[in-house]
């Protein structure tokens, strides 16, 4: 059975009239819809790109950085960013910490232990506030997600570094003793370099073998 497509898709005819009709939509004219509008933008920033809100002290984020990059110590330009990602977090956690409790203390009743848990608990069954409570929750779990990412990420990071370097300071320390032992061999040994022809893999080719027998007949006749 194929489907409808006319109820299912606007006709030409739809469409040139939402474009029309867009041209008049020109937002709030009067002052109160302005208000109402620029209010807006007036969030609770846990989703905004600077972490810092204009009522925040920029000096004290600066100082939760600075301590981040003192524990932890980046040392490229990956790990700088992971580092400031982890303090973003930690700092817009911070801003949710406070927000949850300013939205509790708006439910308290002072002097009433009773009313207040029972503002409380209305809270949690009226959906409005209900909602913002939730929607607090998920933006807190969001934020713990980057900051635990980041941590991780930080830790995968410095783990293939240090093998990394394991693996060259090996290989510079047995280079030095192979050099040391070539140098000054010790008494009763000499190293005679043999040629071995070997694949493009690595691997001693078949004339390996005759190599082999030539090395063992001329050690023989050094020690005849």
């Amino acid at each position: 059975m194929k489907p409808n497509v006319s109820s299912t898709m606007a006709t030409t005819t739809q469409i040139f009239a939402n474009r029309e009709n867009s041209k008049h939509s020109t937002g709030p004219r009067t002052p109160e819809g302005k208000q109402a509008s620029g209010g807006n933008a007036k969030t609770h920033g846990l989703c905004a790109i600077d972490p810092v809100l204009p009522h925040e002290d920029r000096s004290e984020y600066h100082a939760l950085l600075a301590s981040y990059q003192s524990d932890f110590t980046p040392t490229t330009g990956h790990e700088e960013f992971l580092v400031s990602q982890m303090a973003g977090a930690r700092w817009k956690l911070d801003r949710a910490e406070r927000i949850e409790i300013a939205m509790f203390a708006a439910l308290e009743s002072p002097g009433d232990i009773a009313t207040t848990e029972a503002l409380m608990a209305q809270a949690f069954i009226e959906k409005d506030t209900g909602n913002g409570f939730a929607r607090l929750d998920r933006y807190r779990a969001s934020l713990e997600r980057t900051y635990h990412r980041c941590a991780r990420e930080l830790r995968a990071t410095r783990k293939q570094q240090n093998e990394a370097n394991s693996t060259q300071a090996a290989e510079k320390k047995f280079e030095k003793l192979l050099k040391r032992m070539l140098d000054s061999p010790p008494p009763g040994f000499a190293f005679e370099p043999k040629l071995v022809t070997v694949d493009q893999a690595g691997q001693p080719t078949a004339n390996h073998a005759g190599n082999n027998a030539a090395n063992r007949a001329d050690a023989a006749g050094s020690s005849r």
